[in-house]
């Protein structure tokens, strides 16, 4: 297996993992419960249906936040809940009628639509949970690095700094940018965002990583926008230090 396939399966895991946990906790919780006529079902196939339901609303749920990072939508908090609450209703759907088996348009359209009001409401309590986590993340985003970029850039991710003659050019979510400064003034700038110096002339951001690879015996990041950062012998030792691979 190679070290992108590695890479990609270990960071698979970590977003599922959590939600596969939540969603068994709170089908168990429902199991017990039995609401809307389920008590009738011995508890082992509660247990199924309730299980199978919560995880199959999460992975609709994750299915959509993944699209949101691959496309790069910027959304606020509540837009955002109400995509996640339509691809829990997807989810839930796709499990629900799987084991109806035959369905009406009326029938189909009042269950969808319960579907969704309890995913909203899910999705917004979620929402509100991690807002102190986003308020976390936008205070990590005062690196005086920032004040050095253009206003558009100000709620960019810094995926990486590489010097080129006099410049530094620095990666971002949304593009790159060049100015005028030693790559060791501007890492020290980008403090407090987490980062290594993968190589005499790249610094790359945490944020940035989207896998660490070899190529002909070395090693290498990829960044989350394809780009390619090298890294030396030191900056091999920081990498596996940091546990990004």
């Amino acid at each position: 297996m190679t070290g992108d396939n590695t890479t990609l399966l270990r960071k698979s895991f970590r977003a599922t993992f959590p939600l596969i946990f939540i969603s068994t906790i709170a089908g168990v919780i429902l199991s017990i419960l039995a609401p809307y006529g389920t008590g009738r079902l011995p508890l082992f196939w509660r247990m199924i249906y309730w299980i199978g339901l919560c995880i199959a609303g999460g992975l609709g749920t994750l299915f959509y936040t993944g699209l949101q990072k691959k496309f790069q939508w910027s959304e606020t908090l509540w837009l955002t809940a109400f995509g996640q609450s339509i691809g829990a209703t997807a989810g839930v759907s796709v499990f629900i009628f799987g084991l109806a088996g035959q369905f009406t348009w009326i029938g189909t359209f009042i269950t969808l639509f319960n579907i969704w009001v309890v995913g909203i409401v899910i999705c917004g309590i979620g929402v509100l949970l991690n807002k102190n986590a986003n308020v976390s993340e936008t205070q990590e985003k005062t690196a005086q690095l920032y004040d050095r970029l253009p206003p558009k850039f100000r709620d960019a991710d810094i995926y990486a700094i590489t010097s080129e003659d006099h410049y530094v050019r620095v990666y971002t979510s949304l593009g790159e940018e060049m100015i005028l400064m030693r790559l060791s003034d501007a890492v020290k700038e980008a403090e407090p965002l987490l980062g290594i110096q993968t190589h005499r002339s790249w610094w790359v951001a945490e944020k940035g990583v989207e896998a660490v690879s070899r190529k002909d015996g070395k090693m290498q990041v990829t960044l989350k926008d394809g780009v390619i950062a090298p890294v030396s012998r030191n900056g091999a030792k920081a990498v596996k230090s940091a546990n990004w691979i």
